[in-house]
């Protein structure tokens, strides 16, 4: 039975939101009826055998359903950004733009992971050159040269971050394919084929991915001028002269350790801007798949919030508990698999963050003054507004989880039932909530955590930085002296 269903006697009851004043509507909520219990429960399409083995088939079912092709399936919603993401070597997996989940195939020796495997290969080799380079410059001196520690640790972080990326979007395909079965199954179930709607993502998926890769590519676009002179923005010199001046200014790391040549300015162009994406896109897939399991939630919670008393009756509970538990069991298994590329996020994040801010505490000597200005605000603002979005982002998870139980607590005796009371210790005792590889639960409080530990590092950079400054003075001062 679903909330649609009425009990005897209320044929007429119909769903109706209440205006009035929150104590009062959680009371009026749960004043059912006393007549009958409804009637039975319709049957619905499977999603885990551990609910009722007995009445569940296989978890997995292929069987064709009436809102199948539903634009608004997750798999559908983020079809069009993952598609894209393989033009870079992300995520690999064939049809991915396919109306069915069915259809979704993963092929170690398809086209398109061999060029993953070339992506990842010409990755390999440039952060190969950059450790190299940052065991060969990190070391005491590091520590008392003025940006030695930012010069020996950038490539290696950037490109280090790059690799694990997509090493780790490459051991996802054939999971994310079982990931989607068991999404769309949930769908099928939450939304019992087509009687409820689910919710609206295509366009929210559109408006994050369009705003976030809009200003990666503006942030991007803003690094290249600044790492270049200006005559080479006005036709006075050609391709070659440009991968020259960009090389060695922007990946000095690598032609101090290697031979620059033609061949190998573009090698270096093509893969940095490969990294780049993958950096961003790392962000944004968490983002994405964060509001596609937040807005289930959502939509689960509303079903409750707008139902009339009469609705609810004890085989109404029974059924949302069990939805309840089948969007938990998904979210932990989602947090299984992309855990670690959460915790590879938060780390490369608060990194570059503190990077950002002792590059913007320190001196100047840049050929644009005005374009570094102006790059290293925008690309600051643009470095935390991101994190705070993927932190806000994936805590809506828990957030969405919690959300029903005041609820549940303010629950009249006359209308407690045992699945009532099941339902309420379920969401509060349930930990849901994604992590980055159990280390850290991404709720709104961690947002407190980054900001503390990003201040705490940088408090030890900056006492790098004074300590630099005071020696450079003390040195130029002796050097006077002696002149």
């Amino acid at each position: 039975m679903t909330a649609e269903a009425k009990p005897k006697g209320h044929r007429n009851a119909s769903p109706r939101r209440i205006h009035f004043g929150i104590g009062r509507k959680m009371m009026s909520f749960f004043r059912s009826s006393k007549s009958g219990r409804g009637k039975p429960r319709s049957q619905h399409t499977p999603i885990f055998s551990k609910i009722h083995p007995a009445k569940r088939p296989a978890l997995h079912s292929r069987r064709q359903s009436s809102n199948e092709d539903e634009p608004e399936c997750f798999h559908r919603a983020i079809g069009n950004i993952l598609l894209m993401s393989q033009f870079f070597g992300i995520l690999p997996i064939r049809y991915i733009r396919s109306s069915s989940v069915r259809n979704f195939s993963f092929y170690k020796f398809a086209p398109r992971v061999i060029y993953s495997y070339f992506v990842l290969l010409a990755i390999s080799v440039m952060t190969s050159i950059s450790f190299l380079h940052l065991f060969r410059t990190l070391n005491a001196n590091s520590f008392q040269t003025k940006g030695g520690i930012a010069d020996a640790t950038v490539g290696a972080m950037f490109y280090g971050n790059s690799l694990l990326g997509n090493l780790m979007f490459l051991r996802l395909c054939p999971k994310w394919i079982s990931i989607q079965h068991d999404w769309r199954a949930m769908e099928r179930l939450i939304d019992n084929n087509g009687k409820w709607k689910g919710p609206v993502l295509r366009w929210r998926f559109t408006l994050i991915s369009s705003t976030i890769l809009s200003l990666a590519l503006l942030e991007h676009i803003l690094s290249m001028v600044n790492n270049t002179p200006s005559d080479v923005w006005f036709g006075k010199k050609n391709l070659e002269d440009f991968l020259i001046i960009y090389t060695n200014k922007s990946h000095r790391f690598i032609v101090r350790n290697v031979d620059y040549n033609f061949t190998l300015g573009l090698f270096i162009f093509f893969i940095s801007k490969v990294s780049t994406f993958t950096w961003n896109f790392t962000d944004l897939f968490i983002m994405l798949v964060s509001t596609g399991l937040a807005e289930r939630y959502k939509r689960l919670n509303a079903r409750i919030l707008e139902a009339t008393p009469a609705q609810l009756s004890v085989t109404d509970w029974h059924e949302l508990r069990e939805c309840y538990a089948v969007l938990s069991a998904l979210v932990k298994k989602v947090d299984n698999e992309i855990s670690g590329i959460i915790l590879l996020s938060f780390t490369n994040n608060i990194y570059f963050i503190c990077l950002q801010l002792l590059n913007g505490l320190s001196p100047s000597t840049a050929e644009h003054p005005i374009i570094n200005s102006i790059y290293f605000f925008g690309s600051f603002i643009f470095l935390i507004g991101r994190t705070t979005a993927v932190t806000l982002l994936t805590a809506r998870i828990n957030d969405q989880c919690k959300l029903i139980l005041p609820i549940l607590y303010n629950c009249p005796s006359v209308n407690y039932c045992r699945e009532a009371q099941r339902l309420q210790q379920q969401i509060a005792t349930d930990d849901v909530a994604l992590t980055g590889h159990r280390f850290f639960s991404i709720t709104r409080n961690f947002m407190l955590a980054v900001a503390g530990a990003i201040v705490t590092y940088e408090v030890v950079l900056l006492q790098f930085n004074i300590a630099l400054q005071r020696d450079e003075e003390l040195n130029n001062m002796a050097a006077g002296s002696n002149g």
